[in-house]
């Protein structure tokens, strides 16, 4: 099963801030049928709220919120930035990669997450997305690497 599909990525995409990087992260969610909108604005409001615990590692962000209904099917997309922008978190800013998980329950929220942390542990696979134009490339990289890890850590 694929964490990511190629629908569900953008390479280099233009955000002058943060919330408009969830926004466009979010975007691709609801294009794909995964999301209600109002799940992206649910997304920002946690930032908002919470402050940017989303930006786990330096330069990366999961952003998400909590299940309900407007979440239609889990998914997983993925924008790269042209230009990094803060989140407010002084340790890890700035971030331009962006994951949006969308999750009907905690432990699909929870899986996700899981399943995306074998992808994330390595530098190099970042740098090669970061770096990439080709969605083919980023599309083979997230999916294949991580079920690989998988595989190996099973």
């Amino acid at each position: 099963m694929n964490i990511v599909e190629k629908e569900n990525i953008r390479l280099k995409v233009n955000a002058a801030r943060w919330d408009k990087a969830i926004y466009e992260a979010g975007i691709l969610l609801l294009n794909s049928g995964k999301i209600k909108e109002a799940y992206i604005y649910n997304m920002i409001e946690s930032v908002t709220t919470y402050g940017p615990y989303m930006v786990i590692i330096p330069h990366v962000a999961i952003a998400h919120a909590r299940p309900d209904e407007n979440v239609l099917e889990e998914g997983v997309s993925l924008i790269t930035l042209e230009k990094p922008v803060e989140f407010g978190n002084k340790d890890n800013d700035p971030v331009d990669l962006i994951f949006a998980l969308a999750a009907k329950s905690d432990n699909g929220h929870l899986s996700g997450i899981i399943r995306l942390s074998n992808f994330l542990e390595n530098t190099q696979y970042l740098n090669e997305v970061r770096n990439s134009r080709d969605v083919e490339t980023v599309f083979h990289l997230v999916n294949q690497i991580a079920i690989a890890e998988e595989s190996k850590n099973a």
